[in-house]
């Protein structure tokens, strides 16, 4: 079975990146404590996946400038450890269903030394929802030996969250095909390293039955391109220069992820100048892709322009033309 999780709030699709913070002030009142968040941000006590860490920030309430912590512990080790802490951040780590209690002493800016905790809850996930960045099926296809990312959330079978990064529950059905790297610290992303060969294979959940079809292709099985995604508000004007990315394509599956090469060239250069564009433009699942480009608006009229990867349809080459209207 394919579970397919729902896009996340634009505000806060890369949290890390955007700032996007539960937060809460602890039980003494002193100090406020946080952790980036992609889900439900307003509720700082969503649970804490067993096997998993966190990592919470503290500061003080007035001026919600760092504490520095001399003090982190749990009441209860066999639920909840402190993995470590340091500066105004402490780690925990999810071992057993439970209620646990943080507390931390530490010394605000203004160099008074205070104390505060805070409740968590601890908890086993019920439900993994897995997707690929470029697909909303179950199928997605990516270039063998690259690192590449699978989005994922687990959650309890009432619908919350459950939080915390180090805790992947899914499990390769071909192990040679892809290999996790169980050390990355991300709460959106499972990363994996993809294998050499071709393959078509699942990612298969360890705590229900999701499943994710999951295939490996080498550059010159890409037989087409996909219409390019454009980040333009309303239009692009002359004198604008905006942002696109484009995915290859094989037997009709789209390509996620390629770290390969592409040329992009303007079949009108008096209407249009396009050129290829090193940086992402977007903070969400887009972030992961490499096929990015610009298109600046010289004149008004239709702007004409080819994309291809040299190493598609088996070194040949694989291109398309796109069109797009550049307005006075």
């Amino acid at each position: 079975m394919t579970r397919l999780y729902a896009p996340l709030a634009l505000a806060c699709l890369l949290a890390l990146t955007l700032g996007c913070r539960s937060r809460i002030t602890g039980n003494e009142g002193n100090f406020q404590f946080s952790y980036p968040a992609d889900d439900d941000v307003v509720d700082f006590n969503k649970p804490i996946a067993i096997g998993a860490m966190l990592d919470i920030e503290v500061t003080d309430v007035g001026q919600n400038r760092p504490v520095t912590l001399s003090v982190a512990e749990s009441d209860d080790v066999a639920v909840l450890e402190v993995a470590s802490f340091e500066g105004s951040s402490v780690t925990v780590r999810g071992v057993a269903d439970g209620n646990p209690l943080l507390s931390v002493t530490g010394t605000t800016a203004a160099g008074e030394e205070l104390s505060d905790s805070v409740n968590l809850l601890v908890r086993e996930p019920e439900v993994l929802r897995l997707a690929h960045t470029c697909s909303t099926t179950g199928t997605g296809a990516y270039i063998t030996s690259q690192r590449v990312y699978v989005p994922f959330e687990m959650e309890r079978a009432n619908g919350q969250a459950v939080i915390g990064y180090g805790r992947y529950p899914a499990t390769p059905s071909d192990a040679a095909a892809l290999t996790l790297d169980a050390a990355a610290s991300n709460q959106q992303f499972m990363a994996f390293d993809t294998g050499a060969a071709a393959a078509t294979l699942t990612l298969d959940s360890d705590i229900d039955d999701t499943t994710l079809d999951v295939q490996l292709v080498d550059q010159g099985a890409i037989d087409g391109v996909e219409q390019p995604i454009a980040f333009v508000l309303e239009d692009i004007d002359v004198g604008d220069v905006n942002a696109f990315y484009v995915r290859p394509t094989t037997g009709g599956t789209t390509i996620c992820q390629a770290d390969i090469e592409k040329t992009v060239q303007s079949d009108t250069p008096a209407i249009c100048d396009v050129r290829e564009r090193n940086e992402a433009e977007d903070g969400g699942d887009a972030v992961h892709e490499f096929g990015w480009f610009e298109i600046e608006g010289i004149a008004a009229g239709t702007c004409n322009y080819t994309v291809t990867f040299p190493g598609g349809a088996a070194g040949a080459g694989t291109s398309a033309q796109f069109s797009y209207e550049i307005q006075p």
